[in-house]
């Protein structure tokens, strides 16, 4: 695009102006793209007619100018933009397009490199038939701010990894992180967080469903992460300027040395050593019973699996353990008829959507009880997710205690064409290739839904409730006996629980025996509690009514 520098007037134009003139040609809506404005709430102002307003800010990149040309005799037009450096003593420069064209919309790019780095512009435009022209629109006034903001995040908690500083609390901790940035031109706007590599097209407008992004006051704020699992962990942040510039992403790498006497529990989300309960709310997103809805989500709405316009409401999921190495639970999810299961990693603090989910592997291989190979096919056994109709993590089937301060990896249970499978953890974030049918040749189990209270009948060995979607009637099972799984009608009753979703996630009240947990149509959380005795392991045997 040639740009022309006009001197003491303008470039030649037709000497007759438009006027009142009703066959003289017009131009309206003067506009750009980007649109001036402030990332930090979202304004812009395709233009900003007043100088005295604070015009918006416009960043790196070229600029688009547009406006809309009428010519009503229907002859060709030549529409020329001019811009304005607004300084003192500013010059002013004429823009093509220099050929002529129809009326419509006229376009010229303004190339970024032609615009200061903190300089104040404005820019306008007429345009010109043969023998008329048209007025000029008014000004549009910008101002200009190439310079990305900085980043960076310091901690007394967890200091960064080389910096001779000395980790002042352990994994399972709360740590305070202070983010922090800097900008010379339109000033900061927002950050970004997370403690994975983040994702591009963010904006400051993501903080009203998004917890990781925040504002920053007088350039920093301070946030709380509780690193999960012991060693080397990493925090990412990128700011953002008014102008909508973002920093070169920055990591804070830190070690969170390992607890001494850590306090770890299946179906614990958050580090604190207690069980977890995740039911939808009234919008879909995952939460804990009770949380505050200005609390973030525990798993955000637009993050279940396969996106759905009621979230997580419909969705399958179960946690109980990890299928990676750390003491929270991590969170599987699949959509009832996909063919896909998910885990979401679980950031530390009960988190489950701040990073994508990763796909997990269905095995590959059937076998028995007796580790002997068996035809996949034959015991209807498919090739992805698609048939499962229950679904639970279970944790370690050789027990709950934990082993050198760490939980040993979780194992699966699912439903698939009335059969109940197992299989162990695989590779990181995955299952074994080989999965284990614990019902036998039958399929009794297509009625059943699958709760994990976790040690419930006097052994360390985790337990697995039955629920009879029919009848509501709860059976225990212990997965340290195979042999009790062919016949799941034939087992005692424990009790009955109806709701819209029913499930277990171990003790609940605070007297050390599992509970039953409901949720009804309307969204009313409910607890069963358990009947038994604590020690030396817990025993259920039976349930109280619900409150």
């Amino acid at each position: 695009m040639v740009l022309t520098t006009l001197g003491a007037g303008l470039i030649a134009s037709p000497a007759v102006a438009a006027g009142s003139d009703p066959g003289a040609p017009t131009v309206t809506a003067p506009r750009s793209n980007p649109a001036p404005g402030f990332a930090g709430d979202g304004r812009s102002t395709p233009c900003a007619t007043d100088p005295d307003t604070e015009p918006g800010w416009i960043g790196l990149g070229d600029v688009n100018l547009y406006a809309t040309t009428a010519s009503p005799a229907g002859t060709p037009l030549r529409t020329t933009f001019q811009l304005w450096d607004t300084a003192y003593g500013g010059k002013r420069t004429d823009i093509g397009p220099a050929a002529p064209h129809p009326a419509g919309e006229a376009r010229t790019e303004l190339p970024g490199g032609a615009l200061a780095d903190g300089g104040h512009y404005a820019w306008r435009v007429r345009t010109a038939d043969a023998t008329r022209t048209s007025p000029y629109t008014a000004w549009c006034y910008f101002r200009v701010d190439r310079t990305p903001p900085t980043a960076g995040i310091t901690s007394t908690d967890f200091p960064a990894s080389g910096s001779g500083g000395i980790p002042a609390k352990t994994a399972g901790q709360e740590g305070t992180f202070t983010l922090a940035g800097t900008d010379t031109g339109s000033g900061i706007a927002c950050a970004r967080w997370g403690t994975g590599a983040l994702s591009v097209g963010w904006s400051c407008a993501d903080a009203e469903h998004d917890s990781r992004v925040v504002r920053l006051t007088d350039g920093s704020v301070d946030i709380a992460v509780t690193p999960g699992t012991w060693g080397t962990n990493t925090l990412h942040l990128q700011t953002m300027d008014e102008a909508g510039n973002v920093s070169q992403p920055y990591v804070h790498t830190y070690y969170a040395p390992q607890p001494q006497n850590p306090k770890v529990a299946y179906g614990d989300i958050d580090g604190d050593g207690t069980a977890d309960v995740l039911v939808p709310d009234d919008g879909g997103s995952l939460r804990k019973p009770g949380a505050a809805p200005s609390s973030p989500a525990n798993g955000r709405r637009l993050a279940a699996p396969g996106q759905p316009a009621d979230g997580w409401t419909g969705i399958r999921y179960t946690h109980r353990g990890s299928l990676g190495y750390q003491n929270v639970d991590d969170l599987l999810a699949q959509q009832p008829g996909s063919g896909v299961l998910l885990n979401y990693r679980n950031n530390g603090r009960g988190l489950f959507t701040e990073q994508a989910p990763v796909s997990v592997r269905k095995p590959a291989h059937c076998q028995d009880p007796a580790g002997q190979p068996l035809d996949c096919t034959a015991v209807g056994f498919g090739d992805d997710w698609t048939g499962i109709t229950a679904l639970a993590a279970v944790g370690s089937p050789s027990g709950d205690a934990p082993r050198d301060n760490a939980l040993e990896r979780t194992s699966v249970a699912w439903v698939e064409n009335g059969r109940l499978w197992l299989a162990g953890p695989g590779s990181t974030g995955q299952l074994d290739q080989v999965a284990t049918l614990l019902s036998g040749d039958g399929a009794p189990w297509a009625d059943y839904d699958l709760l994990t209270p976790g040690r419930a009948q006097g052994t360390d060995i985790p337990t697995l409730w039955a629920r009879s979607r029919t009848t509501g009637e709860i059976r225990a099972f212990s997965l340290g006996d195979a042999t009790a799984f062919a016949a799941p009608a034939a087992a005692p009753v424990l009790g009955t629980a109806h709701g819209a979703r029913v499930g277990s996630d171990g003790d609940l009240t605070g007297d050390g025996v599992p509970d039953v947990w409901t949720t009804s149509a309307d969204g009313r959380f409910a607890v069963l509690p358990g009947r038994g005795t604590a020690t030396p392991y817990p025993s259920v045997t039976g349930f109280g009514a619900a409150r």
